[in-house]
């Protein structure tokens, strides 16, 4: 009875660590990134889950609905999410250094320039990550030498999604390009340029006072201080941040 109760155990134990669905041809257990900076799983709060204390505030009232992974935050318009600056989400990251902002969201019909990722003290903005929802298009915007750079920093063509639908979206700088990536595809690329750096908050979602708007759901958000390549965008689409963080991929990943 012994024998046979370590047999079926043994049989199941992998099923329990990597799932029925043969990952184990995937994935392998490593340490977390070191490039983590911030993470934000958005499961019924707004802490960060990454060991670097940038926590957020959430300005104004928050809802939770059912996410991608676990829980996702929604924000109506002039809801948002705060951060300062710290140590490791410091204000220069988006200015030269390597970069992957890697986001869930489900933009509401009506959203108007959505800020996804927005970067202060400039009450225009700075480094902005803006959801187009009626042009399906996605922009990374900022400052550069004093100047907005509006859409040619990197922008996708339109049409890339539509409203009322879960995207994936990461931008990346190796300091060489940037790129845009919108479902695990890249969208955008486009020759790095310098931008003008010292920011000191950082906003997910839309302040009151911007005629820009965001409506809608935010899930499994990840900065990092690297440029995440194809492969790893795919892998934290498919299979969350959070297991990211603790797989390496072994394999193309296949549907």
């Amino acid at each position: 009875m012994f024998d046979k109760f370590i047999s079926i155990f043994c049989f199941l134990l992998p099923l329990v660590l990597f799932g029925c669905g043969g990952d184990e041809d995937i994935y392998t257990a490593k340490e977390p990134a070191g490039a983590l900076v911030a993470y934000f799983p958005f499961d019924r709060d707004v802490k960060d889950a990454s060991g670097n204390d940038n926590h957020g505030e959430i300005k104004g009232i928050a809802n939770w609905v059912k996410g991608k992974f676990g829980d996702a935050i929604a924000l109506n318009n002039g809801v948002y999410v705060e951060m300062e600056a710290s140590d490791s989400l410091h204000g220069d990251l988006f200015k030269a250094d390597p970069f992957t902002l890697a986001v869930w969201v489900y933009p509401e019909a009506g959203t108007y320039y959505g800020h996804v990722w927005r970067s202060l003290p400039i009450e225009a903005g700075h480094n902005t990550l803006f959801i187009i929802e009626d042009e399906g298009i996605i922009s990374w915007r900022g400052f550069v030498n004093g100047e907005w750079s509006w859409d040619d920093l990197c922008e996708t063509d339109p049409d890339l999604f539509k409203a009322d639908t879960w995207v994936h979206v990461a931008v990346t700088n190796d300091g060489d390009k940037f790129r845009i990536y919108v479902n695990g595809e890249k969208a955008a690329e486009t020759d790095f340029q310098e931008t003008d750096g010292g920011n000191t908050t950082y906003l997910i979602g839309s302040r009151p006072a911007f005629v820009e708007t965001f409506a809608g759901f935010i899930d499994d958000y990840a900065v990092f201080s690297k440029a995440l390549n194809k492969n790893e965008i795919n892998l934290i689409m498919k299979t969350g941040v959070a297991r990211f963080l603790q797989t390496t991929q072994l394999a193309d990943i296949e549907d």
